[in-house]
């Protein structure tokens, strides 16, 4: 099959994203049984655009599975596809589309495996090991195609170092699934870094809390890019702060999250010890997902600016869909950013070191000046 082409024409198409796992009781889901925790940022939000925009016959073509590669053989797929009630489709006429990072592609063995990206070409880690997908480089053998979301998308090879045929998909995807609803604060979780309990977070048990009282700028936190400038952000503005300055609300929005809250931690402990006067600081910084259209509207409510760093392969889809959903985002453009850094992750692929731009500590206050209105 020529998956570019013929993908519509597939008698099933099952699509993956990473995420949590918990949230998910089978192997393999209807559309409709989808419970994604963040649907505007990131591989989950590709996904729901990329289903929004399909024809209504191909839609009900589609299902969801949650852990692509648990599946060892055909038997166990049409096991699942039995599950749901329906008819085990012919393996060859499945198609597999992964959304999300390249470092975290996997396959369903058995049918035809192709990737859906959004994120740009970026420069390789500085430093990376010997994981063969540290890179961020290179997709695995089994897949057959990409379709890209955009003109510069990147173009990974498949691992052995052979180029993928690529399509590009239409600029309508991007906020196909972003439909116009009453705002309901039931469908965003948001909670302070001072009441944040990750055991609650991980759970999606996250108790309501009192919106900002305040300018509030959001910030979207790219989890799957480990080299992202946020942490670093927070810790110069948390350096800054003390009681009687006026910075806006910031509302992080982590995408890209796997349901290990291990970076949500650490976040929250680096900021504490940027500052003698964490306890206070920390009431004003809260963590946000959006988990339904009505929480876009609920968010949108809260404020409408955002600051999206720019270093993040991803960036463009951020703000192209934070604009889509009504909000006004600011880009950090390591292009004008007078700081360079060197970002150094641990991270499941090995150690990573990142080359990044962010304003220094003398242009802080230029970006803040920019948030209050």
């Amino acid at each position: 099959m020529d998956v570019l082409q013929a993908w519509p024409q597939a008698s099933a198409i099952i699509l993956s994203c990473p995420g949590p796992l918990r949230r998910h009781p089978r192997s393999l889901l209807k559309l409709t049984e989808l419970a994604l925790p963040q649907i505007l940022l990131g591989g989950e939000s590709q996904l729901a655009a990329f289903a929004a925009a399909a024809p209504a016959k191909t839609r009900q073509r589609m299902v969801f599975a949650p852990l692509p590669e648990m599946f060892a053989g055909t038997e166990g797929l049409a096991a699942a596809f039995r599950g749901l009630g329906r008819a085990p489709p012919d393996p060859a006429q499945v198609v597999h589309l992964r959304f999300g990072s390249v470092r975290d592609a996997r396959v369903l063995k058995g049918v035809v495996n192709a990737a859906v990206l959004a994120e740009r070409a970026a420069s390789p880690p500085l430093t990376a090991s010997h994981h063969p997908f540290a890179s961020g480089a290179s997709l695995p053998a089994a897949m057959q195609g990409v379709f890209l979301y955009g003109p510069d998308g990147a173009c990974p090879r498949r691992a052995g170092g052979e180029i993928l045929p690529s399509a590009l998909l239409p600029a309508d995807h991007v906020g196909a699934d972003l439909i116009p609803v009453r705002a309901d604060p039931a469908g965003l979780d948001l909670v302070s870094l001072a009441d944040f309990d990750s055991d609650a977070w991980a759970a999606g048990a996250v108790a309501a809390c009192r919106p900002p009282p305040r300018d509030v700028v959001l910030l979207p936190w790219n989890l799957a890019h480990f080299g992202s400038i946020v942490p670093e952000l927070l810790s110069r503005l948390a350096s800054l702060w003390q009681p009687g300055i006026d910075l806006p609300s910031l509302v992080l929005l982590p995408f890209n999250y796997l349901g290990q809250t291990g970076l949500l931690r650490r976040l929250v402990a680096r900021l504490c010890a940027a500052t003698p006067w964490a306890a206070a600081l920390l009431q004003q910084m809260f963590f946000a997902r959006v988990t339904s259209q009505a929480g876009v509207a609920a968010l949108r409510k809260m404020g409408r600016l955002a600051w999206v760093d720019g270093n993040d392969p991803d960036s463009w889809w951020t703000m192209a869909r934070l604009r889509a959903g009504g909000f006004e985002p600011t880009l950090i453009d390591p292009k004008s950013a007078d700081e360079a850094i060197w970002v150094e992750a641990d991270t499941r692929y090995g150690l990573l070191t990142f080359e990044a731009r962010l304003p220094s500590l003398r242009e802080l206050p230029a970006l803040l000046a920019g948030a209050r209105r």
